[in-house]
């Protein structure tokens, strides 16, 4: 760890280094790919989102319609998702839901006072409050997408975090959400207690946290729901970490327990182990489920697109970090471009088209290529500034190469644990700072293993079709 990060600020030093070596290689390095080594299964990589009448997307505001000045139309929306879940691959969504001003949400007074009989009539699900998220998702899923989950980011104003029956109330309004997903599709495979409970719009406890799943885990199963709790999906891996050991050291808690995740705003990455060690205690799937290129400085990085790859990185090399998300997929200009991966341009009540951002193709390197279902497996290089992760899935042996050096390094990649036909090849994919996504051109794999090149600053993806011959040894991803 202590390398890796070394080797990310060490990005700018390298600069002045890269002025006087100019396009210099260094000695070959290499790469050691071993499957038979295997770790954590990838769920995948994917997004936050809102909705794209929301007047936060654009900072407008159009009092006629009470909605964001710019509009989009269908055609404008569909070539956006395209850009996300059929170019980019992402198969998560996370909706930013319910995405109203607190205390006229989704339940702005009790609905009877009662958490165990619902009065629909007392709900308003209409627009940013869920189902245009549910329209969001539904576009997605058709595109791909397999993974959703709701994490509030604010309660209703009459709703209180600190008795049995506040629980009750409040998993009484998840699990009205949940219903009204269901009926609007898709149904949710996993929900949130709350986005970010260590944030001040939406505090609470780890022992409300742990109330509210005890409450709502039995409902959701009553009702023919599988859908698994996300736990807590907090501000900071430390915050997460003390509200999940609450949660997980009940045993009914921890029955209706799918995922850890955290955020990592304001301190070390390296917190991100007290998660790790209790996913591994307790055999559940480690997720980090938001973060951007503009808030790499919070924790110690620098803010740009291959630092962000080189995270992701780490995330998944060293923590078993088996899903990525980042912040926004889409979002306004007015925001700059670090906290979404495309950048939806206007002027004024005119949309002007997106841009695609650095970190939506740095991204791409790994969520256009790695699956989920995919293994992790062993790759050890013997350079620190090469970072390289592997995966296996029923399809392609696939290999990503960070080179995070200021120069260029030759690289030679040698794969054990699994034999590889005479007709195997490797088809290399790039970005660095003059290239997005360039296909590179087929090399040739002899005996074991293949050279290649990478440039300084760069993200390389390396992919092996399987063919009949091809892990004939009868090796499982599963």
């Amino acid at each position: 760890m202590i390398m890796t990060l070394r080797h990310l600020v060490a990005r700018t030093a390298l600069g002045l280094v890269g002025a006087f070596l100019a396009t210099d290689t260094y000695a070959v390095d290499t790469v050691a790919i071993d499957a038979a080594v295997t770790f954590q299964r990838m769920d995948g990589f994917g997004i936050s989102s809102r909705v794209f009448d929301a007047p936060h997307l654009f900072n407008n505001f159009d009092p006629a319609t009470g909605r964001a000045l710019t509009v989009l139309t269908s055609q404008q929306q569909d070539a956006i998702l395209d850009r996300l879940f059929v170019d980019l691959k992402l198969t998560r969504l996370r909706p930013a839901s319910p995405d109203t001003a607190i205390g006229a949400g989704i339940e702005p007074a009790n609905d009877n006072g009662d958490p165990y009989v619902t009065d629909f009539g007392g709900f308003n699900f209409a627009w940013k409050n869920l189902d245009a998220h549910a329209d969001v998702m539904v576009r997605a899923q058709q595109r791909g997408a397999t993974t959703f989950f709701l994490s509030p980011l604010s309660r209703e104003l009459w709703t209180g975090t600190t008795t049995q029956n506040d629980a009750a109330e409040y998993a009484e309004w998840l699990l009205a959400q949940a219903r009204r997903a269901r009926d609007q599709g898709p149904v949710l495979p996993y929900l949130s207690v709350a986005n970010e409970p260590s944030y001040s719009r939406n505090p609470m406890s780890g022992a409300f946290v742990l109330d509210v799943i005890k409450d709502l885990g039995p409902r959701l199963r009553a009702e023919g729901f599988a859908t698994q709790f996300v736990v807590p999906d907090d501000v900071r891996a430390s915050d997460a970490a003390a509200k999940t050991q609450i949660v997980l050291a009940d045993p009914i808690a921890r029955s209706y327990v799918g995922a850890l995740a955290t955020h990592l705003y304001d301190e070390p990455v390296s917190n991100v182990g007290q998660r790790q060690a209790l996913a591994n205690q307790y055999q559940l799937p480690l997720w980090m489920t938001e973060f951007t290129v503009g808030a790499l400085g919070t924790a110690g990085l620098p803010q740009d697109a291959f630092s962000w790859a080189a995270l992701m990185h780490d995330l998944i090399a060293t923590y078993n970090v088996s899903a990525v998300d980042y912040l926004w997929g889409f979002f306004g200009q007015w925001e700059g471009n670090t906290t979404m991966l495309v950048t939806l341009n206007n002027s004024g009540a005119t949309y002007k088209g997106m841009t695609l951002n650095k970190q939506y193709y740095t991204t791409g390197q790994y969520s256009r290529f790695i699956p989920p279902g995919a293994r992790r497996i062993q790759a050890a290089s013997s350079a620190p500034a090469v970072l390289t992760t592997a995966y296996l899935d029923r399809a392609n042996l696939i290999i990503v190469a960070i080179n995070t050096d200021g120069a260029a390094h030759t690289v030679s990649l040698n794969v054990a644990g699994t034999p590889l036909p005479a007709s195997a090849t490797a088809q290399p994919t790039r970005t660095s700072d003059s290239e997005d996504w360039a296909a590179l051109r087929v090399i040739g794999i002899s005996g074991s293993g293949f050279s290649a090149t990478l440039p300084h600053n760069s993200v390389t993806t390396f992919v092996i079709s399987k063919n009949d011959a091809i892990f004939a040894d009868g090796f499982d991803v599963t």
